[in-house]
């Protein structure tokens, strides 16, 4: 008796069951592109991949955290993600000859070695003509309670071995300096086309000048 009363009942239920899949098999194919499927039924297509555009590099604006130190960057002067985790700042100087790059270091408290081990380390990666050790220029400054010795040396530039191109730069020029306080040393390496660096020669020297301690505020 049971079973003749569910009967009907059942095979009412598998009807409407086969009704509804066939409707919705149905309505969820097409032989048109996923995307241009979607639309026609009015839906968006969520990619999986970023559209963000990368972040163009911008001038470089405002103080800017330099290690124990911090400056201002000059009109013109490109901020640039560093090359290196040695770097804590760094900046590409466009011109005519080709792109100068600036880049800042900070090893921590004590660490760098000597302000005259650097000297000389630097002015041996450039060389005269003949072959013979450039002779550069060197300067000190006071900056506040900075004291900053500075190097300026022309000639054929070989960065050495892991220090970038490892090809020699013939007309290359830099402007070093190394910024001395209590809370650490700051070492600026300007290195480039000669033409370039010279572009940028007076803005680098406006840039150490704005050199002072502590950390910078953060902007809201």
């Amino acid at each position: 008796m049971l079973k003749d009363v569910l009967r009907p009942w059942l095979r009412s239920v598998w009807m409407c069951a086969g009704v509804l899949g066939a409707s919705g098999c149905s309505q969820n194919f097409s032989d048109q592109e996923p995307a241009a499927a979607m639309a026609e039924r009015g839906f968006t297509a969520r990619s999986t991949t970023s559209t963000v555009p990368a972040t163009p590099l911008e001038p470089a604006s405002g103080r800017q955290a330099l290690g124990p130190l911090s400056a201002v960057a000059p009109k013109g002067w490109v901020a640039q993600q560093p090359s290196s985790s040695m770097r804590v700042a760094q900046y590409g100087l466009p011109g005519p000859a080709g792109e100068a790059t600036l880049g800042i270091f900070f090893f921590g408290p004590g660490q760098g070695g000597s302000v005259e081990a650097n000297i000389e380390r630097w002015f041996g990666q450039f060389s005269e003509e003949d072959g013979q050790p450039a002779q550069g220029r060197r300067w000190t400054r006071q900056v506040g309670d900075i004291e900053i010795t500075g190097v300026d040396v022309s000639g054929t530039f070989s960065a050495g071995m892991g220090m970038g191109d490892a090809e020699p730069q013939a007309d290359y020029r830099m402007l070093g300096a190394i910024a001395a306080h209590r809370s650490g040393t700051v070492f600026f390496k300007m290195t480039g086309p000669a033409q370039t660096v010279e572009q940028w020669a007076a803005s680098f020297d406006e840039f150490l000048g704005t050199l002072q301690a502590g950390s910078v505020e953060p902007a809201y």
